[in-house]
């Protein structure tokens, strides 16, 4: 819709400029009135300030190139429509072209390249009943988490990982596997999975006034510090002590385990170190950055003893990974002794992998509480994955005024739908750097960093009870209806600390 006003709004002022044409006067203003209209539409219907910059330049372009067709038709001098929007078009695509180029490769690879399916045996089954099958189609077959014994889980422990299938063979070796209803239980493609949409963020994040009890230098630039309570948690951290450290692993991909803000407070042995992405490290960052350090921003990570980062990458560098690698993820920082895992990824998906799963109720089972974020398509969070696996708490974000984010999914139709400030968020970005991003990924860690806090105050706190005292200690936002209560840390972190947690 903006588009279509922006292009019209620019005819008309071609038509305003144009000579020999009565009313030139109203035309004009009638294309500078239809222009602002389009841009407030853009400005609320995009996914973010950047995205709809980015979108006007693109209809601005085509608008001037219109603008040019109209007065070429009157043999009005069109040359100046023409080259400014040519120029449009021009910086809209160069904006673009990164994206378009990663996209283009990961469409060329799942075109030409192979296909991988998970396929789950029966507990009593063996994979030698149906290899014959599998040799037929060319396919390499191994066991897919080698780790889990059928003590640990039935169903994990037989999951296969059946690769090299052709793509035009793929349909039948399905069908065929399904047929199977003696040893195969369960299969499916092993589809790619990547980071969310993201919501782009060329502005400055506001800027907060007062003094501030952390001395990280970069905290005047954290409106959530304001926002969720997280000044006021650190008066009540700063005199308080943990039970123990515990441990948020960030799926992602990967965290820089160097930054200057998150080294103290890395557990050494993480499997996942660097990250050549970045969005890893600026979850890590916002989920347990060491605080009052001097040092960069802040978390709710007192002094760097109340939260560990663990690290595994669910993810590969380029924002990609597959069912697979993100289930082989949750099981290792289960195994690891994960309190909170957090997931800033996911896909649509309104029927969730068997194998997603399976994987979430192994850590459930084990008592880690799984945080995932409600995805970035201003759509219903009930149709994405894993945010609507039962038991996970699904983090929407809101902007600045406590209202839902443009781009943020609607998640009050899960059984455990927060909020969180998402937007314009200051965080950790490889190489020492800090930067902002916008998105569920970044409201998503706050969440699991607080409940890594309450977690170190009372072990025990199970997810049940984490969800009941955020939900019950959050204030409603504007748009509470679709996107659950707003986290207000001080108050959460009081509840657990100050008395037991109240029965259910």
């Amino acid at each position: 819709m903006a588009g279509i006003l922006t292009v019209a709004a620019i005819v008309l002022i071609a038509l305003g400029a144009s000579r020999g044409v009565e009313k030139n006067s109203i035309a004009m203003l009638g294309g500078l009135t239809v222009g602002l209209v389009a841009l407030l539409v853009g400005l609320f219907t995009a996914s973010s300030v950047a995205a709809a910059a980015v979108g006007a330049l693109q209809w601005l372009g085509i608008g001037f190139l219109a603008g040019s067709l109209v007065l070429a038709l009157r043999r009005q001098p069109a040359r100046y429509f023409m080259i400014v929007g040519a120029l449009f078009l021009f910086v809209s695509l160069a904006i673009r072209l990164p994206a378009m180029v990663r996209h283009g490769m990961h469409a060329r690879d799942a075109a030409t390249g192979s296909v991988s399916v998970l396929v789950e045996l029966g507990p009593d089954d063996s994979i030698d009943e149906i290899a014959d099958v599998l040799d037929e189609y060319g396919a390499t077959y191994e066991r897919a988490f080698p780790s889990v014994s059928l003590a640990d889980d039935e169903d994990l422990a037989q999951v296969y990982l059946v690769s090299g299938i052709k793509k035009d063979l793929v349909k039948k070796l399905l069908d065929f596997l399904r047929k199977q209803l003696d040893d195969v239980d369960y299969v499916e493609v092993n589809t790619e999975v990547g980071l969310l949409p993201p919501a782009l963020t060329f502005e400055q994040a506001p800027g907060l006034d007062g003094a501030f009890t952390a001395n990280d230098p970069l905290i005047q630039r954290q409106w959530a510090v304001e926002a969720a309570g997280i000044e006021a948690a650190h008066k009540l951290l700063r005199d308080a002590s943990p039970t123990r450290k515990a441990v948020v692993a960030i799926l992602d991909t990967g965290v820089d385990a160097g930054h200057e803000d998150i080294s103290s407070a890395f557990v050494s042995d993480s499997p996942s170190q660097s990250d050549a992405h970045g969005h890893g490290t600026h979850c890590a960052g916002i989920a347990g950055a060491a605080t009052n350090n001097g040092k960069g921003i802040a978390s709710l990570n007192w002094d760097g003893k109340f939260v560990e980062i663990s690290s595994y990458q669910a993810l590969g560098d380029a924002g990609f990974g597959s069912l697979e690698s993100i289930a082989q993820a949750i099981i290792d920082a289960t195994t690891d002794g994960a309190d909170v895992i957090s997931m800033s990824l996911g896909e649509f998906t309104p029927i969730p992998p068997r194998v997603v799963i399976n994987a979430v109720e192994f850590a459930q089972q084990r008592d880690v509480i799984v945080v995932a974020a409600a995805g970035n398509s201003n759509q219903d969070a009930s149709l994405h994955m894993p945010s609507n696996i039962d038991g996970v708490i699904s983090v929407a974000a809101v902007d600045e005024q406590g209202r839902k984010a443009s781009f943020s999914n609607i998640n009050t139709k899960l059984s455990r739908p927060i909020a969180a400030p998402g937007v314009n968020i200051l965080s950790l970005e490889p190489g020492g750097k800090y930067g902002l991003k916008s998105g569920t990924s970044m409201a998503t860690p706050l969440v699991a960093g607080l409940i890594g806090v309450m977690r170190s105050l009372n072990p025990s706190v199970t997810a049940e009870e984490a969800y009941r005292i955020l939900r019950e200690t959050g204030t409603n936002g504007p748009d509470a209806g679709r996107t659950g209560r707003i986290i207000r840390a001080d108050a959460a972190i009081q509840q657990v600390a100050v008395r037991p947690i109240p029965a259910s």
